[in-house]
């Protein structure tokens, strides 16, 4: 198995309007035109919380105030042994106009409809716990070659 590799996977809420800012990824592969959250990869001498603020500033144009960890998730990809490690932030205090740096699609959606939209496998697995607002939550997940879960270990570990 490769070394595991870090990555945090930040979403932005609108609480006035009850939406979500997801990510509609343009890469090609499994996950290709499914829904995710904003990615970001952090610099090899920078913190992880600056590294969440700073991609969703590079991603989105919008300037976040202020980031709270929600989750770790460990995800295995068992056809090529790849490791990630999803740091997952969420925040709904940010200003600016928001501007696709991505590739893919940027949009709100409204929380009500998102179980209606194709959803990326970890997006999926971790969004009720995202949504319940209050939870931090870590886990486990093992993924087939075409990114569907073979395991989750997802769980609960106290309320904010």
């Amino acid at each position: 198995m490769n070394s595991p590799s870090i990555q945090t996977l930040t979403f932005l809420f609108d609480n006035k309007t009850d939406h979500i800012l997801l990510n509609q990824i343009a890469i090609n592969g499994p996950s290709k035109r499914k829904h995710s959250g904003i990615p970001g990869e952090p610099g090899f001498h920078e913190d992880i919380n600056s590294a969440a603020i700073r991609s969703i500033f590079e991603a989105t144009s919008l300037e976040v105030q202020q980031v709270i960890l929600r989750g770790v998730v460990k995800t295995i990809y068992e056809n090529d042994q790849e490791c990630i490690i999803y740091f997952v932030y969420e925040s709904g205090r940010f200003k600016g106009e928001l501007k696709n740096n991505l590739p893919g699609r940027l949009k709100w959606v409204d929380i009500l409809n998102i179980f209606n939209l194709e959803i990326e496998t970890v997006t999926r697995e971790i969004m009720p716990n995202l949504l319940d607002g209050e939870s931090f939550f870590e886990g486990t997940l093992i993924l087939d070659k075409e990114y569907q879960i073979v395991s989750s270990d997802i769980r609960i570990c106290n309320s904010i």
